[in-house]
């Protein structure tokens, strides 16, 4: 399938897009990068870097659910983690010990204007927390035997279970609260690594679709918080996952794949081609009616979803 699209490119060609990330609106955005850190005020149209993420690798963004009125954008950069209250104008450090961690993934609590929490996950050191919106940080790895984790994903439920689930080389954890302690799932560990994770809840009926993409078996669904799983028909390495009600009980999804992303209108069950790209794609956001997908050494594509 070919779509009217738009390459963006930054200032740097060689850009690597590692993440992305917008507020609700979908107008102000955000773009980790091998180069630095960007700032998209016009739903991806156009970008500028932002210091003093400027030339520093950026692996990770992530948005405070209440972007629109605190402001609030985190960032992980080599050496710690960055955090701005005023949507990335100005920064603050988190420091953290040597050898610094090298953190692949941040969430943020759909609670955040309450709680503060933050998680961000990092390789070879398993999952840091902070309780005070980012100014301090802690590892929370009891019961986490592998500390090398790829992706992080809050339940849609959080300030009732507090359910939190990290996907590492060997397989999946899940913690029920907060992240304090963990333990392994019920996820098959011959499916490992788990490279990503989706989780959504169906506001009509409450029911949760965990989904897990692994880097050689493809995806694997859960309807139990992990304890048993199904596999949907998808057999490709699944680098990142995006999924949504699709208003009729069942979930939209979104998967990156080696060479494009491929789409599953029915909860998984078929899929078909949304987008190739020639360049390895590595990091994909929807937004209402666009997707931008982030591409190794080629900026971002701005893609319509209609």
């Amino acid at each position: 399938m070919t779509r009217a699209s738009i390459t963006l490119e930054f200032e740097t060609a060689a850009d690597t897009v590692y993440a992305l990330a917008a507020d609700d609106s979908g107008n102000c955005c955000f773009a980790a990068c091998s180069g630095g850190l960007f700032r998209s005020a016009d739903a991806g149209a156009s970008w500028q870097r932002l210091s003093p993420s400027s030339e520093t690798v950026t692996t990770a963004v992530a948005l405070s659910p209440a972007f629109e009125s605190d402001r609030s954008v985190f960032a992980a950069v080599k050496g710690g983690i960055l955090r701005s209250s005023d949507a990335g104008d100005s920064w603050r450090a988190a420091a953290f010990p040597a050898p610094p961690p090298l953190f692949s993934c941040l969430a943020v609590s759909p609670d955040f204007e309450r709680d503060g929490v933050l998680l961000a996950g990092a390789l070879e050191d398993g999952v840091f927390a902070s309780a005070d919106r980012g100014l301090r940080w802690q590892p929370w790895n009891f019961g986490l035997f592998d500390l090398n984790v790829l992706c992080l994903a809050l339940s849609p439920h959080w300030q009732a279970d507090e359910t939190v689930y990290a996907g590492a080389e060997t397989g999946l954890y899940r913690s029920g609260n907060g992240g304090r302690a963990w333990r392994f799932t019920g996820f098959p560990t011959e499916f490992a690594p788990v490279l990503s994770l989706a989780v959504a809840a169906d506001p009509a009926s409450g029911e949760t679709l965990l989904v897990a993409g692994s880097e050689a078996r493809g995806l694997q669904a859960s309807s139990n918080q992990g304890e048993s799983w199904q596999a949907l028909a998808l057999d490709a390495a699944v680098n990142q996952l995006q999924v949504k009600c699709a208003g009729d009980g069942g979930f939209e999804l979104y998967a990156l794949v080696d060479d494009g992303v491929v789409y599953s209108g029915d909860s998984g069950k078929s899929w078909r081609v949304f987008q190739r790209t020639e360049a390895l794609p590595t990091a994909m956001l929807l937004l209402d009616d666009a997707m931008l997908l982030g591409l190794h050494g080629h900026g971002i594509m701005r893609l319509p979803l209609a």
